[in-house]
C-alpha cells in the first residue's frame, strides 16, 4: 500500500494511507491539469471528486460517514492538525509500478498547503529541499510536495517524489494511460482502475519471493502458488491491460470492466465468455444465497471495440444502499454484543 507518514506524538510520522485522501479510488480524469504519468508505471488509480460527491452514490457514502461518530472524528482530526478536508477534494490521481510501498499520488483541492508545510517542518527527522518551485519535505518514510496553496504531491520516496515533478519523465506515453484513452465511453467517468495485469503480478510474486524464509518455507510457498501463477500468466499473457470504471446513469451505479486482448481471436472468446457469464452463474443457483440476490438486482451487458472487450454491470441504488445499511447494522450489532 502506498503510504504517507504523519503524526501528532513526539511529531514523529505515522502512516497514513492514500486511500484515506480520497476515501475510496480514483479515476483518471481531473478538473485540473492532467498529470503526467510515466512510461514505467504499471497500474494507476484515481478519482474526480467533484463528480463523486454530486452523485447519488457520493452524497449517501458521505452521509453514512458524517453517521459514524468514529470516521467523523477521525476526518475532523484529519482536518483540523493536517489541513486536509476529505468533503473537498477534487481530485486525486496516484500510479506506481506495483511493487510494494512504491507509488505516487496527486491531491488536488481539500488542501490547506501552508497548514500542512508547518505540521510537516516541525519534525526532528524531516529532510527540507526544494525541486525546481517545490518546496519538499521527505521523512523516514514518505516524501511531500507542495504544488500550489491546496495541492500535494506525495510519493513513498523523495526518489520517486522528483521524478514525478521532472517532465520529461513522462514524455513517453504510458501504454496503460493509452489503453484508457482508446476506450470509448459515454460519459466521464467518476472512478478509474487501471493495470498492466502481467507485470502488476510479477513484481507481487517477486515481492513474495524476496521476503525472508527457509529454503523449505519458499519450496512449499511455490509448490501452492505454482498452479495459480502459470494460469494467471497465460490469462494475462492473452489480455495484457485491464481497466475498471465506476459512474452512474440515472438510478443504477454503473461498473465496467474492459480487457484489452492480444489479438482478434482472443477478443472473440473473451466476449463469448462474457456474454455467457449470466447463465454460469445462473447454472449455480442455490448454491449462494447472496450470489443469488446480487443476480436479481444486476444486469449484464457486453461490448466489443476491436481488440477491446468489456462487461458492464447495472446495479440499482436502492438495493446498494439496502445492503450497506445492512452491512452497517451488522457491525453495530457485533459492537454492542462484545461490549
Amino acid at each position: 500500500m502506498i503510504i504517507v507518514t504523519i503524526n501528532n506524538q513526539n511529531l514523529k510520522m505515522k502512516k497514513i494511507p492514500y486511500t484515506l485522501f480520497c476515501s475510496l479510488f480514483v479515476a483518471f480524469s481531473s478538473s485540473a491539469k492532467e498529470i503526467s504519468i510515466p512510461e514505467s508505471a504499471n497500474w494507476l488509480i484515481s478519482l474526480d471528486g467533484e463528480a463523486f460527491h454530486k452523485t447519488r452514490m457520493g452524497k449517501f457514502i458521505m452521509g453514512k460517514i458524517n453517521e459514524t461518530p468514529n470516521m467523523k472524528q477521525k476526518m475532523d482530526g484529519l482536518k483540523n492538525a493536517f489541513g486536509v478536508d476529505l468533503l473537498k477534494i477534487r481530485a486525486v490521481s496516484a500510479y506506481g509500478s506495483g511493487e510494494k510501498d512504491k507509488g505516487t499520488a496527486f491531491v488536488n483541492g481539500g488542501i490547506k498547503s501552508k497548514q500542512l508545510e508547518g505540521f510537516a517542518s516541525l519534525n526532528d527527522n524531516v529532510d527540507i529541499d526544494e525541486v525546481g518551485k517545490v518546496k519538499t519535505y521527505t521523512f523516514n518514510k514518505g516524501s511531500l510536495g507542495i504544488l500550489s496553496e491546496e495541492s500535494v504531491v506525495i510519493a513513498s520516496n523523495k526518489e520517486l517524489l522528483v521524478d514525478s515533478l521532472d517532465p520529461q519523465k513522462g514524455k513517453n506515453k504510458n501504454p496503460i494511460h493509452s489503453f484508457v484513452k482508446s476506450i470509448n465511453r459515454n460519459q466521464k467517468p467518476i472512478v478509474v482502475f487501471a493495470a498492466n495485469m502481467l507485470k502488476f503480478n510479477r513484481l507481487h510474486n517477486k515481492q513474495k519471493a524476496d521476503q525472508t524464509t527457509t529454503p523449505k518455507e519458499l519450496a512449499e510457498n511455490i509448490s501452492k502458488s505454482l498452479p495459480s501463477v502459470i494460469a494467471g500468466e497465460v490469462i494475462f499473457k492473452k489480455f495484457k491491460n485491464m481497466a475498471i470504471f465506476l459512474d452512474e446513469i440515472q438510478d443504477q451505479i454503473r461498473v465496467q470492466i474492459y480487457f484489452q486482448s492480444s489479438n482478434n481471436e482472443t477478443a472473440t472468446h473473451l466476449e463469448n465468455i462474457f456474454r455467457s457469464w449470466p447463465s454460469i452463474l445462473a447454472l449455480i443457483g442455490g448454491v449462494n444465497p447472496e450470489l443469488d440476490e446480487l443476480m436479481k438486482h444486476v444486469k449484464f451487458s457486453v461490448v466489443r471495440d476491436n481488440r477491446n472487450v468489456g462487461m458492464t454491470a447495472l446495479l440499482s441504488h436502492g438495493f446498494f444502499e439496502s445492503k450497506v445499511e445492512e452491512e452497517l447494522e451488522k457491525k453495530k450489532k457485533k459492537r454492542e454484543d462484545s461490549k
